[in-house]
């Protein structure tokens, strides 16, 4: 669980990166944000976090389950909190953050209620995130427990005959059979045989047929910290090229994992899979990117290995997924998705099911 000290020490992390980068206060309105900077849970929520001040406004029907889930904010229950808040700003030239994934008409009806402010978006609360404490890598490694417990659970229910939407069905039903889960962390994948190449396919009526490879990529959040883990089986016996495809995406991750340590980049982790898959001659059905970070979201905003990620460098207490995948267009397809925590010299893995490829009986 997350002690009051530790979320002390976020609020003071939030006004280290204000004070770093010129910002007088923030107003914050992101759920995930939310959480992170002060514990509450509900809804509507909404910051103020300046030198001096913290503030959750929130509804008066709210004000009771704030006051219990934080205990660095003060709570209060204005008719308008936008409005409220301009009063500490009204005729005072300051810097204001903004969630940075906030609507455009959001951002400007701010602008002209705080005319006297500069509000810009911002990703600070966000890139803070990035890093866990040990405390949120343990609810992280519950949260993926649960999810291979669920995963272990319904493999002995898959059938050849059965579709796609009906293996994600017994996903969700599995889900909704745990009291000690928030729920699923996305809409379950289940794509099998040339529904693959679409990598984030939706479940629909295809049928599972003996022979098929079969991805599916679950997870579930607890005590609001996602899980994410993807398997591909096989429905009989693979074909020897299924089993030379699964192999390399198996080497590709050990690769990556491999190469991870404090200071790497996520360029650098991306190329380290990359360079297995296209030395085997398959470079082209790599057709994403390594990983994301994961957190009190599936994917951490901003933190993204990939090609295209530049010098991002990975740091000590990142908890990332790393699924590399091969696709062959309108066959089959092959992923493999783990969850591990950057460490100084290495790595974690969090993820603790086989890499062996499952085969159900057909």
């Amino acid at each position: 669980m997350i002690d009051r000290r530790e979320m002390e020490d976020r609020l003071e992390a939030i006004r280290g990166w204000m004070k770093c980068h010129g910002f007088d206060a923030i107003h914050v309105t992101d759920p995930a944000n939310v959480r992170y900077a002060s514990g509450f849970r509900g809804e509507p929520a909404a910051l103020w976090i300046d030198a001096g001040r913290a503030i959750l406004a929130t509804h008066e029907r709210s004000r009771r389950w704030a006051l219990a889930q934080t205990a660095t904010f003060d709570v209060i229950c204005p008719d308008d909190p936008v409005a409220h808040f301009g009063i500490g700003i009204k005729g005072r030239d300051l810097n204001v953050g903004v969630d940075h994934r906030i609507p455009h008409l959001v951002l400007t009806a701010l602008r002209e209620t705080w005319n006297a402010a500069r509000v810009e978006p911002v990703a600070g609360i966000e890139s803070l995130r990035w890093i866990k404490s040990e405390a949120e890598i343990e609810c992280l490694r519950r949260s993926q427990q649960v999810n291979e417990r669920i995963f272990e659970t319904i493999l002995g229910q898959i059938r050849p005959g059965m579709t796609e939407r009906a293996v994600q069905g017994l996903i969700l039903a599995e889900m909704a059979r745990d009291e000690s889960i928030d729920g699923p962390s996305f809409a379950p994948i289940v794509a099998a045989g040339g529904n693959a190449w679409e990598i984030h396919h939706q479940p629909d009526l295809t049928p599972l047929r003996s022979g098929d490879m079969v991805i599916i990529d679950l997870g579930v959040r607890c005590a609001g910290y996602a899980s994410d883990m993807t398997r591909t089986i096989c429905l009989g016996k693979p074909t020897d090229l299924m089993a030379e495809i699964y192999a390399i995406v198996g080497h590709a991750q050990r690769a990556a994992f491999e190469a991870l340590r404090d200071g790497v980049t996520a360029c650098e982790a991306d190329a380290a899979a990359r360079r297995i898959i296209e030395a085997s001659g398959h470079g082209e059905g790599f057709t994403h990117g390594l990983g994301h970070g994961i957190g009190l979201e599936t994917h951490d905003a901003g933190l993204r290995l990939s090609q295209k990620s530049g010098e991002l460098a990975l740091r000590a207490g990142m908890v990332i997924t790393l699924e590399p995948g091969i696709y062959l267009e309108d066959r089959f397809g092959v992923r493999t998705e783990d969850m591990v925590v950057v460490r100084k010299n290495g790595a974690e893995n969090l993820t603790r099911i086989s890499h062996e490829l499952i085969r159900i009986p057909a």
